[in-house]
């Protein structure tokens, strides 16, 4: 202090400023919504997120991972199809090699009678190639049920989650992953091959109209014995 000058003592009832910073409790710091992790199917409403796994959820149990594109990946491979199973949309049915009905100036394969039909002569389950299955979508005049009812669900589904086709035989099961859906016209089917292990699942489409086929395409991933 100057000179002569007596020195102020503060109050002890004065206010007395503070330059400490203000501290929050950790639990009231808001981390971002962990969007990543959570399904797609709750991105419109995610306070409301349902507990199903981003990408699915993994192989069942039991099966091994194999890759698509390696001849003789499969073991017991080869096999004649006997069933098949769609757990994103609630299928299980039989399966059967599809007779060729001569029509005398024609041949055409038969239409599967409430079953899923396979056409002979393509890959069967684990083997190279491409394995052709054919289904109703519904079948109002024949009455050969509606097997493939729900395959045209598969293009919204696979925009969420993984979606996988089991296809039995005697020699085991065969997981295949959807790849890609289209839609063609009746004309421009065509049953063609493949370079590596997969399957095309087929139904006429629209309802009532039939003119179009949807095609659902899968590659072989993993095997259970």
């Amino acid at each position: 202090t100057a000179a002569g000058e007596e020195e102020e003592t503060p109050s002890a009832t004065a206010p007395v400023a503070t330059s400490a910073a203000i501290a929050f409790p950790a639990a009231a710091v808001v981390a971002p919504y962990p969007a990543g992790l959570v399904n797609p199917k709750y991105w419109a409403d995610p306070m409301w997120a349902g507990a199903d796994p981003y990408g699915g959820y993994g192989l069942p149990e039991g099966f091994l991972e194999v890759n698509p594109r390696e001849a003789g990946l499969a073991p017991a491979a080869g096999r004649p199809p006997t069933a098949m199973g769609i757990r994103a949309i609630d299928l299980e049915a039989a399966v059967i090699e599809l007779a060729i009905l001569d029509l005398g100036d024609s041949r055409a394969y038969e239409t599967p009678n409430n079953v899923v039909g396979h056409i002979p002569g393509t890959a069967n389950p684990g083997e190279v190639g491409r394995g052709w299955y054919f289904g109703h979508l519904e079948s109002l005049v024949r009455g050969e049920g509606s097997v493939f009812r729900n395959l045209t669900r598969i293009p919204d589904l696979v925009k969420e989650d993984p979606v996988d086709v089991i296809v039995r035989s005697d020699g085991g099961e065969y997981l295949y992953r959807v790849t890609a859906t289209r839609v063609v016209h009746e004309d421009e089917l065509v049953l063609g091959g493949s370079s590596y292990a997969s399957i095309t699942l087929v139904a006429c489409v629209p309802a009532r109209v039939y003119d179009h086929r949807l095609l659902v395409e899968a590659e072989l991933i993993a095997v259970r014995q």
